[in-house]
């Protein structure tokens, strides 16, 4: 999601020129547009799931709406500018240099929020299971300053972005603090990751209890997760990293492949509400009452009752005027 490259669109409509006809174009423009209907729609599902269940009480959950909350921030900013970037290309149009960082910008901000609250959510699995009890008494406030400061940290990256676009930071700046920050979280990520493996097998030979095997799923969700996000991400920016080095972006396989990447780095947004579908029961089950309840969830409910209610007064009613002659029930057998 992390964008480094200098005015995305206006280099792009400029560079796409040797490489892609009109029609190549509008292909693209459709794969985008499909990739960001699905980022919107899945994403809006997951936010809704979690504000209409109560999955929220594990505040691990708080985390995972980060993530939805970044991606959605992707399908409706960062994707549609990124497609009309293209559209600029077809109608021959002006690109404003202005807009054409505002992709950018939000793949940047949106990219580092999700690679913070991937790795503080794997610190926090890491808590729950070498310290449980304290994990337990956690106050809710300090999830609350961990999210503030999840977001808070993508906006210093991103200020150290526009500060070099202004010259006021060296140039290369936003490429030196990428490298960094991925080498680091990406070691912290694997020691909390291998610290979580290493605690559930020592307690694998204690008594099984439930809430251990709930854990263990959990964090292989929430393992999965994250091995797809750096998988989907790292290919565009180890690229990225490249043609700003080597300034080489300007043959066709070369600038075909940064555009796949790109692509496959969007794709991310929408992967994770399919991840908790098919990995979170609790979260499927709530998906389903919300595509079950318009059709005949509450209504179909509320008919069979009265129906049921209905059923029961008559044979009351039956049962007492047929018994009341005698002052038994002989006579309504």
């Amino acid at each position: 999601m992390i964008n480094n490259s200098s005015s995305p669109g206006q280099n792009l409509t400029a560079r796409m020129a040797p490489f892609f006809s009109k029609a190549e174009v509008i292909g693209w423009c459709v794969g985008y547009g499909i990739i960001d209907v699905l980022v919107i729609v899945t994403n809006l599902l997951t936010i809704l799931v979690f504000l209409r269940s109560n999955l929220l009480r594990n505040r691990t959950y708080y985390f995972l709406l980060c993530l939805a909350i970044a991606d959605i921030m992707v399908g409706t900013i960062s994707l549609p500018l990124y497609i009309h970037s293209w559209v600029i290309f077809i109608t021959g149009g002006e690109y404003d240099p202005v807009v054409s960082m505002v992709p950018t910008a939000t793949d940047i901000f949106s990219g580092f929020a999700s690679i913070i609250a991937l790795t503080t959510i794997a610190l926090e699995r890491l808590y729950s299971v070498v310290l449980p009890n304290w994990h337990l008494t956690t106050p809710g406030f300090v999830y609350c300053i961990l999210i503030a400061l999840i977001w808070m940290l993508s906006g210093v990256f991103l200020s150290i972005r526009l500060l070099e676009d202004a010259n006021i930071l060296p140039d290369k700046s936003m490429l030196y603090c990428v490298i960094a920050a991925f080498f680091f979280f990406l070691v912290v990520l694997c020691l909390a990751y291998i610290g979580i493996w290493c605690r559930v097998r020592h307690r694998m030979h204690e008594k099984t209890s439930r809430a251990l095997e709930k854990d263990k799923k959990l964090a292989m969700t929430l393992f999965l997760i994250t091995a797809i996000f750096l998988l989907s991400w790292v290919p565009f920016q180890a690229l990225n990293i490249y043609t700003k080095e080597t300034d080489d972006c300007c043959d066709s396989d070369m600038f075909i492949l940064v555009t796949l990447t790109k692509m496959m780095q969007y794709m991310n947004s929408f992967v994770n509400p399919i991840i908790y579908t098919f990995k979170m029961p609790d979260f499927r089950r709530v998906l389903l009452r919300l595509f079950r309840a318009p059709a005949g969830g509450f209504s179909s409910t509320k008919f069979s009752s009265k129906m049921l209610t209905g059923r029961r007064k008559r044979a009351s009613t039956l049962r007492t005027s047929d018994g009341e002659p005698n002052g038994n029930c002989e006579n309504a057998v």
